[in-house]
């Protein structure tokens, strides 16, 4: 009979894991009976506790709080107080998803001190996270913080490294809830730290791959990083605030940052052929030396240095350069058609065949410029051009 319900067991098992849950919670059910009329009491907790999982699964979750008692009683009566630290945690669980923050609480309180009790670690830093959780939902987030570090903490002593990057994230988002941004920044450095890490035991993996590995959102994580050690080549960064990163002599080859934030962003000698940069903000990015063969259409590069970069075939048409420095800059080919160079210098830039159709060049400093002929020479003139 003991064969035929552990087999039950495992059978519900599989089931549950093919998310066919109804038919899990019909085999434990059937282990449940088995067990009782041998009464083996430990195995028929277990089967309580997995039919719990199995109704919160269904999202019965009164019948799930039913059956966790019944394993908790069950363990309380032998004693087991592993069997009641997990019911304790199950049912703390099934409360919190029931917004019942109070006895969520309690009960995973009641699931810490049995696992500190025991020199349970693995079962404290997971109390920890849980308990951590119910006071977030429970709008306390000082008593979550606590939590939270005292998980990271232990995760770092027993190097559990899934813990740890999962405690950062907790901390961060806490911190930056209470909007001290200043501890919320200390915590992502950290992540950024073990990215860094990661990165160097693992330099053929996907870079966006390992920042979610750490939790890291580039979306808003990446605001002034020095990223410059990363292979960014092929990364979708569309729309990611990478503004004040250090992206220096980074490889940027066909990465799509079409509305991506990089305003103050170091990118001198950055490579960014065939990069997508449709939209960007690069508001006085420091893009000296880089390669720009590519598309900037109505990009936002004011103020931003592009002294000595490749612009050459580049195509911008209604892009914002006021005030730019593109002094010794390659733009032959360029089309510039309908950009804003109001106040840009372009001293010594290379103009051959660029496409200068409908572009702003009020106080634009032309002096030294090559590829323009005097013709041409005379209407930038007329439109406000300065050649000294």
């Amino acid at each position: 009979m003991s064969e035929q319900a552990n087999g039950l067991i495992k059978q519900g098992i599989v089931q549950y894991q093919a998310h066919q849950f109804e038919m899990a919670l019909e085999s434990w059910q059937q282990a449940l009976l088995l067990y009782q009329e041998t009464g083996d009491k430990r195995r028929s907790g277990a089967a309580l506790g997995n039919m719990g999982v199995a109704y919160e699964a269904l999202g019965d979750y009164a019948k799930a709080i039913e059956c966790y008692q019944q394993h908790l009683t069950l363990a309380i009566e032998m004693g087991d107080r592993r069997g009641e630290a997990n019911a304790l945690g199950n049912l703390g669980n099934a409360c919190c998803a029931l917004e019942d923050f109070a006895g969520a609480i309690e009960y995973q309180q009641q699931r810490l001190a049995i696992a500190r009790e025991q020199n349970d670690s693995r079962g404290e830093t997971e109390a920890l996270g849980n308990l951590a959780f119910a006071f977030d939902a429970k709008g306390d987030s000082l008593a979550a913080i606590e939590c939270y570090e005292q998980q990271l903490a232990m995760a770092r002593e027993n190097k559990e490294d899934r813990i740890e990057r999962k405690a950062l994230k907790s901390l961060k988002l806490a911190y930056k809830y209470l909007a001290n941004y200043e501890k919320a920044n200390e915590y992502r450095q950290q992540q950024l730290s073990l990215l860094l890490e990661l990165f160097l035991n693992n330099k053929n993996s996907d870079f966006l791959q390992l920042a979610e590995t750490v939790y890291l959102n580039p979306l808003e994580d990446f605001a002034g990083a020095d990223l410059s050690i990363f292979d960014l080549h092929y990364v979708d960064l569309s729309g990611a605030d990478l503004r004040d990163a250090n992206l220096s002599s980074v490889d940027l080859t066909l990465a799509d940052l079409s509305g991506a934030l990089l305003s103050n962003a170091n990118l001198v000698k950055a490579t960014l052929c065939n990069a997508n940069l449709r939209d960007a903000e690069l508001s006085k990015a420091n893009l000296s030396g880089a390669d720009l063969r590519t598309k900037l259409p109505r990009a936002n590069l004011t103020g931003a240095n592009l002294s000595g970069a490749n612009l050459s075939s580049a195509y911008l048409p209604n892009a914002v350069l006021v005030g730019a420095d593109l002094t010794n800059a390659d733009l032959k080919n360029a089309d510039l058609s309908g950009v804003n160079l109001r106040g840009a210098n372009l001293n010594g830039a290379d103009l051959s065949r660029a496409d200068l159709k409908g572009a702003t060049v009020e106080n634009v400093n032309f002096a030294g410029c090559l590829g323009i002929s005097e013709g041409f020479k005379t209407e930038l003139i007329e439109k406000g051009g300065i050649f000294d």
